[in-house]
């Protein structure tokens, strides 16, 4: 928060995140499930496994994606980097 700068409840403020951070924050929440999901897919059909097994290992690489991605979200330093800040009042 710029210095002088004292918001109370109420008060409308506008906030920003640079871009870089949403970019790698999107990133994190949708791209690493995504790459589980499809690594799960073509490691099934690379095995010969058919279109069922295929279906199921995709959603195991997805869920195996979703812990991965929630673990690197709660990580004290992802979450200082992707915290918004306000910049000034409205």
């Amino acid at each position: 928060m710029p210095e002088g700068l004292s918001p109370t409840v109420g008060d409308i403020v506008e906030i920003s995140l640079a871009p870089d951070n949403l970019l790698r924050a999107a990133l994190i929440v949708y791209g690493i499930p995504m790459l589980g999901s499809l690594a799960g897919a073509m490691m099934a059909y690379a095995a010969s496994l058919g279109d069922a097994g295929a279906a199921m290992a995709a959603l195991l690489g997805l869920g195996f994606g979703l812990v991965i991605s929630r673990w690197r979200v709660r990580q004290a330093s992802c979450l200082r980097r992707f915290t918004p800040t306000i910049e000034r009042l409205c």
